[in-house]
């Protein structure tokens, strides 16, 4: 989310349109390639909530295009998204191979200039960050935003916005394989409610998803499952931007134990110019639990760890009106000896370097 230009309408966060925008007809299209190198203090181990970074290499990351059309009666809007995955050519031997999906799927009906009700593959409101790296201050995302914070789910939603001091989402979804909610892929009960407003500087979020799932065990056992987010942001001046979240998630399976997992994160900007620095910083605690709280066990975060303080520091410029690059730092500091270095030993520190390209119009 572009904290210089924050929407009012949560439920459509991820369409905010560029001004450079392509027009066909008042058909909007808008869009952002990714391109970045990586260094890892992990070597070829593993680094958590890395997002999938490997070593020294070059990596084309995603490409996406936002569609939207808006008349008086309805509005819609869709999310193609590209990223190269690996592919298996043999037991012994992988080729990389390009991906792309329908990821977002929104259509609206409005029945009042200030109520709409809408269908399709839904986004979560939950959550700070935007899917579109140029919405964003960092490119690289926190760990609340990869382990603990749902993404899509198939249902119907209604937006009830009296004014920009208030907008009110109900969402209901019968299946959500595409978050933490429906992981089985088999029917779900899930209900998402949210709010956000906006006074003068100051935007402020609060949203949670709860429902009985299922886990992928062969006996399917039912599971409950609660996802909560609360965020503000304040901008004190045009140079300066303050933002706080909180974020957790739990969920407590049949026949098994509670596990719960939060985050709770500050980010400070200052833009002068073409030039944006930032600093991140995110507590998380129960960060073990984010390796199985889908119910199936994962090595994708801390495994054995409790608490994990990120740092993180970012220097983002405009070479062009629509071409930015990263240069960005994060440490993690783990509270066990979970993970290791480049040189195999077991190690509580492990360091990131981000270079990125992000293109966009």
């Amino acid at each position: 989310m572009k904290l210089t230009t924050i929407t009012l309408n949560i439920a459509t966060l991820l369409s905010s349109v560029s001004v450079h925008a392509a027009d066909f007809g008042g058909v909007k299209v808008t869009g952002e390639a990714s391109f970045d190198y990586n260094y890892l203090s992990s070597g070829d181990n593993r680094y958590p909530a890395a997002g999938g970074a490997s070593p020294d290499t070059y990596r084309f990351n995603q490409a996406q295009i936002l569609i939207s059309k808006e008349t008086d009666e309805l509005s819609l809007l869709a999310r193609l998204n590209y990223t190269p995955v690996d592919y298996m050519q043999s037991s012994t031997a992988s080729g990389k191979a390009s991906f792309g999906s329908l990821d977002q799927l929104e259509v609206y009906y409005k029945v009042r200039p200030d109520f709409s009700i809408g269908f399709g593959r839904l986004s979560t409101t939950l959550g700070f960050e935007s899917c579109l790296k140029t919405d964003n201050i960092f490119y690289s995302n926190t760990v609340a935003y990869q382990g603990i914070v749902p993404g899509y789910g198939e249902g119907l939603r209604a937006k009830y916005t009296p004014g920009e001091w208030l907008a009110l989402t109900l969402t209901t979804y019968n299946r959500s394989p595409y978050g933490s909610f429906g992981d089985d892929n088999t029917p779900t009960k899930s209900t998402e409610l949210s709010a956000t407003g906006i006074l003068g500087t100051f935007t402020w979020f609060a949203g949670s998803v709860m429902g009985t799932d299922g886990d992928s065990s062969p006996t399917t056992r039912k599971v409950e499952r609660q996802t909560s987010s609360i965020w503000f942001t304040n901008k004190f001046s045009d140079s300066i931007a303050l933002s706080g979240t909180y974020d957790s998630r739990s969920q407590k399976p049949q026949d098994g134990s509670y596990t719960y997992a939060q985050s709770v994160s500050g980010q400070l900007a200052y833009t002068s110019g073409k030039n944006t620095l930032a600093v991140r910083y995110e507590s998380v605690l129960g960060a073990g639990e984010l390796d199985t709280l889908n119910g199936t066990a994962s090595s994708n975060f801390y495994p054995g760890a409790d608490k994990v303080q990120i740092w993180s520091a970012s220097e983002n410029y405009h070479l062009t009106e629509n071409l930015k690059v990263f240069l960005e730092y994060r440490h993690d500091d783990i509270d066990q000896p979970v993970l290791k270095n480049s040189a195999g030993d077991a190690t509580k520190d492990l360091y990131m370097v981000t270079l990125g390209a992000l293109a966009h119009f």
